[in-house]
């Protein structure tokens, strides 16, 4: 028979299950089965408890379901609170290695615990340890306790006959360890699909990303405007404010200019009104010493005049006396009068020409005070203006005074508005020009509506978003291509393997078949369509003469069923990846002559591995390499004896 060997990468070695130790385990109180490498053929009367053995190994191995879907707590034994089954592995050393690696000794021994309370647990090597490590450790020799080609319990011919293709093909790349090709078949479409949908996810981001950017990018648009507006209208405020502030400050230079010019015509007028003041007062000293001497010439003509007077009435009282004397005859006294009168006369002319004198002296007095005046009157108006002048000058200056304070307390009022408005703008604008420009950038922005202060760094992340999308569209573009590639490369990987699988299990199957006087073959289905996952199994099988049909639970009788089961198991034996295979009831409704036919084949083909076969029926064809094990029950309590 020819043999296919398959071995995952990166595991060579194998394990040898020695004994089996179960503690009120169904029928068992307490038990040691001793299993030997080869075939060991585990034979005893119906209900004697041979299937309860292969449950506790299934169930120690970490099996999901129970024979007939038991609650794990059903399978304590009456009357007991806990049970425990115990498998006990070889792990000596075989070429420097362990088989079970982190363990130490010679023998590894795996402990399963029942509890009524429904606690359940592994212990090894009496270290508690959980059901992952349990089913990573026996999955790494292939050991499936779910897998019905491995280990094929009571009644589950039934259930292969029932499944689907699919699902039998999937039992068979396990049970060879052939999951990892269609694991990375499933691997690569899974990723291809994801792909698949990360681009359809992408093209309809992308759309939807291009509608929001071209959205955003007129609101970009409008927010770089209103930006761009706001700077102007930011500026313009600041220029209104300089506007304002040089508005003020030129009033004030002016208002200093003035104040300096009418200080200098203060100053001006100061000094003038001085001078002024100096020709008054050198005017009023001529003119009062002008009114003395008129006055002293006054009196000196009013005692000239009186003294003329004096000297006119002296000469008429001597007339007089004269022309008295005359009429007397007293001619010396008219004589001595005569001489008077020429005497006063001539004073009296003496004092006429000194009057004349006073007279002209007073007349040029008179013709100088008239110049004097006017030149006086002259400068005491002139002095009056001034000091009219003077008041106006100082009312202004007051007024100008006032006029700068006021200035400087709007300037310093504008104060907090110059440090708001920053580095000093020069402007030659109107506030009218600045407010009418202001009104219109105003409208300008309101007519551009509510835009998001946050649009900037939306548009940037949009933007950033559609350019990252689209690089990621070509990335997922270029890595669906060669996902495709992949996806395809390792389906044929995948189909050449099976297809090589299934050519050398036909050749086994078929030879067996032969050798019960049947025919048959085991095929592919369903693989035109080209997904794995719809790709099956199905046995075609054919007895006494007959073509061969497709093998089911409802064509076949059970007798040839189990035929067929067995038939396709023996042909995968020397492929199965587990060093462990068990079969309950491998003869159920054979005939005599096929049961002893299939049995002669377990025996040439399962010497190599170890292997648990139960029959309740009697085997006549005993090889000496065979370890049997014989069940029997007795009160309610099963035991068991090894056939020396």
């Amino acid at each position: 028979m020819p043999k296919l060997t398959l071995k995952e990468p990166g595991t060579s070695a194998s394990i040898w299950l020695k004994e089996i130790i179960l503690e009120n385990f169904m029928s068992y109180e307490y038990a040691r089965i001793p299993l030997k490498p080869g075939l060991n053929l585990i034979s005893g009367p119906n209900g004697a408890g041979k299937s309860s053995i292969l449950v506790a190994i299934s169930v120690a191995l970490g099996q999901i379901y129970t024979e007939r879907s038991k609650r794990l707590r059903d399978l304590i034994r009456r009357g007991n609170e806990i049970a425990r089954i115990t498998l006990v592995f070889d792990n000596e050393e075989k070429n420097g290695r362990r088989p079970i690696r982190f363990s130490d000794a010679d023998t590894f021994m795996l402990s399963r615990y029942l509890r009524n309370d429904g606690h359940y647990w592994w212990e090894a090597d009496y270290r508690q340890i959980s059901y992952e490590e349990v089913s990573r450790l026996f999955k790494g020799f292939g050991l499936d306790p779910n897998n019905i080609l491995i280990i094929m319990h009571q009644n589950t011919m039934e259930q292969f006959s029932l499944m689907s293709p699919q699902e039998k093909l999937k039992l068979l790349e396990e049970a060879v360890g052939f999951s990892s090709y269609r694991e990375k078949v499933i691997e690569a479409r899974h990723r291809l699909e994801s792909l698949i949908s990360e681009d359809e996810s992408i093209s309809e981001l992308l759309g939807r990303a291009k509608e929001s950017l071209g959205y955003w990018k007129e609101m970009h648009e409008k927010y770089l405007l209103r930006e761009e507006l706001e700077e102007r209208r930011s500026w313009l405020k600041r220029e209104a404010i300089w506007a304002r502030v040089i508005k003020q400050e030129s009033a004030l230079k002016k208002l200093e200019e003035q104040l300096t010019v009418k200080e200098h015509a203060l100053e001006s007028n100061g000094a003038e009104r001085g001078a002024t003041k100096e020709e008054i007062r050198a005017w009023r000293e001529k003119l009062d010493s002008w009114k003395i001497t008129s006055k002293e010439s006054f009196y000196e003509l009013l005692h000239l005049e009186k003294e003329e007077r004096g000297f006119e009435a002296l000469i008429e009282h001597l007339r007089e006396n004269e022309q008295i004397f005359c009429e007397f005859g007293k001619h010396e006294e008219v004589e001595r009068i005569r001489e008077r009168q020429q005497e006063a006369d001539k004073r009296r002319k003496e004092l006429n020409e000194e009057i004349r004198g006073v007279q002209s002296k007073l007349g040029g007095f008179e013709r100088t005070l008239e110049s004097n005046m006017e030149a006086y009157i002259t400068y005491r108006v002139k002095e009056e203006v001034l000091k009219f002048k003077k008041d106006m000058l100082e009312a202004d200056i007051k007024a100008i005074k006032r006029e700068m304070e006021t200035m400087s307390q709007k300037l310093l009022e504008l104060q907090p508005l110059k440090e708001k408005a920053g580095e000093r703008i020069e402007t030659e604008r109107k506030q009218s020009e600045i407010e009418n420009e202001l009104s219109i950038i105003g409208a300008k922005i309101e007519a551009l509506g509510k835009i998001p202060e946050e649009t900037e760094e939306i548009y940037s992340n949009y933007s950033k978003l559609f350019e990252e999308l689209k690089e990621r569209s070509k990335i997922v573009a270029a890595n669906k291509r060669e996902g495709l590639k992949e996806l395809d490369a390792r389906r044929k990987t995948w189909r050449k393997a099976i297809t090589d699988l299934l050519d050398s299990i036909n050749r086994s199957f078929q030879q067996i078949l032969s050798g019960i006087g049947a025919i048959g073959l085991a095929r592919l289905v369903n693989a035109a369509d080209g997904d794995i996952e719809h790709e099956g199994l199905e046995l075609y099988v054919g007895f006494r003469g007959s073509p061969p049909v497709l093998f089911d639970y409802y064509t076949q009788s059970g007798g040839e069923k189990t035929a067929s089961i067995m038939a396709f198991l023996l042909s995968i034996q020397q492929m199965l990846k587990s060093p462990f295979r068990a079969v309950d009831e491998f003869d159920l409704h054979m005939d005599p002559r096929n049961r002893e036919e299939i049995y002669k084949m377990m025996l040439s083909s399962m010497q190599e591995s170890e292997c648990l076969l139960i029959t309740p029926s009697q085997i006549t064809v005993i090889d000496p390499g065979v370890h049997i094990i014989v069940v029997q029950k007795a009160y309610g309590k099963s035991s068991v004896s090894e056939v020396k």
